[in-house]
């Protein structure tokens, strides 16, 4: 709209020029024609008894006068109106006047015609040696015409095109370079605003370092993620506390049905408290991981960590008569994580793996130097169904009798707390489903030179039976015992 503005402009200023070109070019010869004949008298030459007699030629070429004679004339008048000197010979006894009329010495400037040549004149006066002298100067219209359209305009035109030029180029550049430091502080709060997920809610806009035009719409888009804030911990704090009370009701439950009668009936409504107390669980957990508050970030060496979920889930693969393999690079590093969360993160990807492998299979976990991969020999999923994985409450259609559909989010929630990408590969349907997580390479730190040499690789073996998970040692996180004693319970 600003460009378009001052295109419109130039183009009404170029019309108003064009149109008005003619009668200003009269108005100036009118006007003009007096500042030429005192710019000339003030170089006359006189001799040796005050009398003019001439231009001076070092200032005015005589050639003017001689070669345009029919353009040009020249008179120097004394006091009484007499011709002293004329640029015409034949001519000396007459003043320049508009033709029928008298000389009029008070006329400064007047037009007429001579020979049929329209002609502009003027008249002026003047003082030498204590003597009045007058000045008489005419043009033709023609030749200041002439010389207006050869060279005066496309002079003009070329004058005020370059510097229509050099004015939009310093105008831009200097609009260009005001702008961007104007709304420097704009970019950086946008870079702000950008970097602020549901993980950073608490981050904020700074406002003192905005200008004060912009400063009131910052301080609205603080106070909104204020409320939004307020809002996401009022729903998770709501979740958590909802999971949590009902936990003892489903305790009461399960005790008053296994204190009953032995029936047929016994056995479903246990699992259906079982299954309840899954999800209620499952959801506490979704809560917890949540919250980036909640994790304790550190570096460890994860071959503890590893071999423990794997310890833990070859009890549960061995009740789905399901073989579990375990395979650890020689050059695994540190990783960057909370210790608590890693292991839900594993024993999840590995429940999930059992639960969808026919009795017989391997599942095999896979960890290298940036990273681990999940593989089961299932049915796998299709590739409409590889997108809905990480949904919560989706389960695929031959699930639907178990489990929350909020296992995969939980893993989803860990991952994206540490940095890390958690994705799902199937080749086909039937051959399996491969959930990949990749850190990059600043979350991973190299294991010192005696701590590689002490861990070797394996490739992917079944699970010893009958053998029993390791007690964690340290710090015990929520995390970690919620997800034993969701194992426990549907197991």
């Amino acid at each position: 709209m600003f460009v378009a503005g001052m295109a419109l402009s130039v183009g009404i200023v170029s019309v108003a020029v064009l149109m008005l070109a003619q009668s200003f070019s009269q108005r100036l010869l009118h006007s003009g024609i007096e500042d030429y004949t005192e710019a000339i008298a003030e170089h006359l030459r006189f001799d040796a008894h005050g009398v003019p007699v001439g231009v001076d030629e070092s200032k005015i070429e005589p050639w003017l006068f001689s070669s345009l004679a029919e353009e040009l004339s020249m008179r120097i008048l004394d006091g009484a109106g007499r011709v002293i000197h004329s640029s015409e010979p034949m001519a000396q006894s007459l003043a320049l006047a508009p033709e029928g009329e008298a000389f009029d010495p008070e006329r400064r400037s007047f037009a007429f015609h001579r020979n049929g040549i329209a002609m502009h004149g003027a008249t002026v006066r003047f003082t030498h040696a204590g003597r009045p002298w007058m000045f008489q100067f005419a043009t033709s219209d023609r030749l200041v015409l002439r010389m207006r359209d050869s060279i005066g305009l496309p002079a003009v035109g070329r004058g005020i095109a370059a510097t229509c030029g050099v004015f939009l180029i310093i105008f831009f550049v200097t609009i260009h370079l005001t702008l961007k430091r104007a709304l420097q502080p704009l970019r950086d709060a946008s870079a702000d605003a950008q970097r602020i997920t549901p993980r950073t809610l608490d981050e904020r806009i700074q406002v003192e370092a905005q200008p004060a035009e912009i400063r009131p719409l910052v301080t609205a888009f603080n106070q909104a993620l204020d409320r939004l804030q307020n809002g996401f911990r009022t729903q998770q704090e709501f979740l958590a506390s909802a999971a949590h009370e009902l936990k003892t009701p489903l305790a009461l439950i399960r005790a008053q049905v296994e204190l009953g009668p032995q029936d047929a009936h016994r056995r479903l409504l246990l699992d259906d408290v079982d299954r309840m107390a899954r999800q209620v669980q499952q959801l506490l957990m979704l809560a917890e991981v949540s919250e980036p508050q909640n994790y304790r970030i550190e570096t460890l060496d994860p071959r503890a960590t590893l071999q423990e979920v794997f310890d833990y889930m070859s009890r549960v693969g061995e009740r789905r008569e399901v073989h579990l393999g375990l395979r650890i690079d020689d050059d695994l590093r540190h990783w960057r994580a909370d210790r608590g969360a890693l292991f839900t993160l594993l024993k999840n990807l590995l429940e999930n793996a059992i639960q969808h492998s026919p009795p017989g299979s391997v599942v095999s976990l896979t960890v290298g130097r940036l990273g681990f991969s999940v593989v089961d020999q299932g049915p796998g999923v299709t590739a409409d169904q590889l997108p809905r994985l990480f949904e919560r409450f989706w389960r695929g259609p031959d699930r639907r009798e178990e489990g929350a559909g909020l296992g995969l989010s939980i893993c989803t929630e860990i991952a994206t707390a540490h940095g890390w990408r958690l994705t799902p590969h199937c080749a086909a349907p039937g051959q399996g489903l491969t959930m990949r997580a990749e850190m990059p390479g600043s979350a991973a730190l190299k294991l010192e030179q005696g701590s590689r040499g002490k861990a070797g690789s394996r490739p992917p073996e079944p699970a010893p039976r009958g053998a029993a998970a390791r007690p964690r040692e340290g710090a015990a996180s929520l995390r970690q015992s919620a997800g034993r004693a969701v194992s426990e319970a549907l197991f």
